[in-house]
């Protein structure tokens, strides 16, 4: 019982005292009668360079989407045609270093509430807060990656989207969903595009009204102002220097080694480099995040169960430093080990390589008596990135004399790409196909290199006839003829053989002039047989190919063009369908130089 001789002032100061000390328990030391979050000026000069960056983020892309076409035909044409202009290429670059930035800031935001303690009650909603815009800027990265379509932008997504079908249960069908088909295509950019473009910019528009209000300050609003003006500055400022990257047109089809993910995803790619699969690569891709998130959300709540709240203060310190310290650990790792590969983001591309490039983009251009294709302007901007990538990049045995003209050369041969790329008319185009491979001329003449083709065979004509019945080959005899049995069936023998049977396929059809003892349905059965066995002898050539994924596909395709040549109705069918057996053929060859190289342009030329 209180001693009825105390004063009124002694049990007001017993009772503050008694508060005083649960607040302390409770991680504060101050009473509020407000319940608004302390005031905090490094808080709200980050929250200032946060905005500045989302106002640079959406002005840049009003502009790029003004003049982008999300289509697999346009969408890396219509990116490279804003950034061949000045003011074009000053938006896409600030709209790319502003994105960078975003991501560093957020981050840091994030990690200062932590350090802070600021994410205990009542500021408990300013956490939260920070965290959804980390995950909203993250969804930006990732959808915005795809949009220009180049070869990291369709390898990287292709990589992000196989990790998504990992997910239990959910991975698949939400692959399913963004990608919109078997595989990346308009439907993936349409989707994107509109999750980029729309959806996300919607939810960090609601999310603004309250970063302003976490933003607000008692201090006077020119520090805030000059910090975002700063940002927007610099942001600017590196898009003058620095222009964003853009590769050649995305084509699934054709190996890009160099894929790596943005900066920030670097760490969790170091860490399934080396994670065996199965269990340890799902724990890295989703347990470790959805872990994380989930501590993210309950901190407010666990910080108020303790006993003592204050005391978590340092623990969380340190395992905030552990964590960027680990963070930017194996954000190092990979940057050190492509460096002294000279692999991934320091790639150096090697002249055979580039020479390789041009020549399927330049046989994709047609023979010179042939119409130029509808998707010319592919091919033209990517043959104008290929002779930039060639200046200053020489052959080993090259004098100072020969680099000057090396340069020369490839400045010619840029230059005719892009009169190519912006020829008004067919003539025009025809024009600068013809001038384009004479710049090459010019430079493999200069090295002796004129027997390199520099454009594929005329057109093969062959005449139609009226066909004696419904397929070219008898079909009961496809079905009933056991091939003939092959002497050796190593994988270099066996596609010699799949080259000496397409050839006498298409000498019955009468396309070239070759004597053949076996008939046509012989030769198919025999070449159908050898292709798979061949099939099944990845793991004799692991090491010359990509991956067994790689090899599976283009066995598949080239299966598939068999077969679909083994239905032929006429001769023409048969000129035009082995053809695309050939081509099949040809991918897997221009992907490894260990395996046999041919060119279906060899079998219309017999020795």
């Amino acid at each position: 019982m209180s001693d009825p001789h105390q004063t009124t002032s002694q049990i007001e100061s017993e009772l503050l005292a008694e508060v005083q000390s649960e607040l302390v328990r409770r991680g504060t030391s101050q009473i509020k009668r407000k319940r608004e979050p302390e005031d905090d000026t490094l808080a709200a000069l980050a929250i200032s360079a946060i905005l500045a960056c989302l106002a640079a983020l959406a002005g840049t892309g009003v502009m790029m989407a003004l003049v982008y076409t999300p289509s697999v035909e346009d969408a890396n044409a219509s990116t490279a045609w804003l950034q061949a202009g000045t003011l074009g290429a000053i938006a896409r670059g600030a709209h790319w270093h502003a994105a960078n930035l975003l991501v560093l800031l957020s981050a840091a935001y994030l990690g200062y509430l932590l350090w802070r303690g600021l994410f205990r009650r009542p500021g408990h909603w300013r956490w939260w807060r920070a965290a959804l815009l980390l995950l909203l800027v993250l969804g930006f990265g990732f959808t915005g990656q795809l949009l220009p379509y180049d070869q990291l932008a369709v390898h990287g997504t292709s990589i992000r989207l196989g990790y998504l079908a990992e997910a239990p249960v959910i991975g698949e069908p939400l692959r399913q969903l963004l990608q919109g088909g078997e595989s990346i295509g308009t439907a993936t950019l349409a989707r994107f595009f509109g999750l980029h473009g729309m959806v996300l910019p919607a939810l960090t528009l609601i999310l603004l009204r309250w970063l302003w209000r976490d933003g607000r300050s008692e201090a006077s609003l020119v520090p805030q102002l000059g910090v975002a003006g700063v940002v927007v500055a610099l942001v600017f400022a590196a898009a003058f220097v620095f222009a964003a990257p853009l590769g050649l047109q995305g084509d699934l089809g054709e190996p890009f080694p160099e894929a790596r993910p943005e900066w920030y995803a670097l760490a969790p790619y170091a860490l399934l480099k080396v994670a065996p699969g199965g269990v340890a690569q799902q724990l890295i891709l989703f347990a470790a995040p959805l872990l994380m998130l989930a501590v993210v959300l309950a901190l407010p709540f666990i910080e108020t169960l303790a006993d003592e709240p204050q005391r978590l203060r340092k623990p969380l310190q340190i395992g905030l430093i552990a964590g960027a310290a680990a963070l930017l650990i194996f954000t190092a790792v990979p940057l050190f080990q492509d460096t002294s590969a000279k692999e991934g983001w320091f790639v150096q591309h090697q002249v055979p390589d580039i020479m390789t490039q041009m020549t399927r983009r330049n046989d994709a251009l047609l023979h010179e008596t042939q119409s130029l294709p509808a998707d010319t302007h592919l091919y033209a901007r990517d043959l104008e990135l290929l002779n930039l990538r060639l200046i200053g990049n020489y052959p080993e045995k090259i004098d100072d004399a020969g680099r000057v003209d090396w340069d020369q050369w490839a400045n010619n041969g840029a230059a005719a790409a892009r009169r190519l790329l912006l020829a008004p008319d067919a003539a025009a185009q025809d024009r600068a196909r013809a001038e384009l491979r004479k710049a090459c001329m010019t430079c493999h003449q200069a090295h002796d290199k004129e027997d390199v083709r520099l454009q594929p065979a005329a057109p093969v004509v062959a005449a139609e006839p009226e066909p004696a019945a419904a397929f070219f080959m008898d079909q009961a005899q496809l079905a009933a003829l056991p091939h003939t049995p092959f002497e050796r069936t190593t994988t270099k023998r066996l596609m010699d053989q799949m080259k000496f049977r397409l050839r006498d396929v298409i000498a019955h059809a009468g396309v070239i002039e070759h004597t053949t003892d076996r008939s046509a349905e012989q030769n198919m059965v025999d070449l159908l047989a050898a292709i798979e066995l061949v099939g099944k002898q990845y793991a004799d050539n692991e090491g010359s190919i990509a991956s067994e994924t790689d090899w599976n596909r283009w066995m598949d395709e080239t299966r598939k063009a068999t077969q679909a040549l083994a239905k032929a109705r006429n001769p023409g069918e048969v000129a035009s369908l082995s053809k695309e057996v050939g081509r099949a053929c040809e991918g897997c060859h221009d992907a490894s130089e260990d395996i046999i190289e041919w060119r279906f342009e060899s079998l219309l030329k017999p020795k």
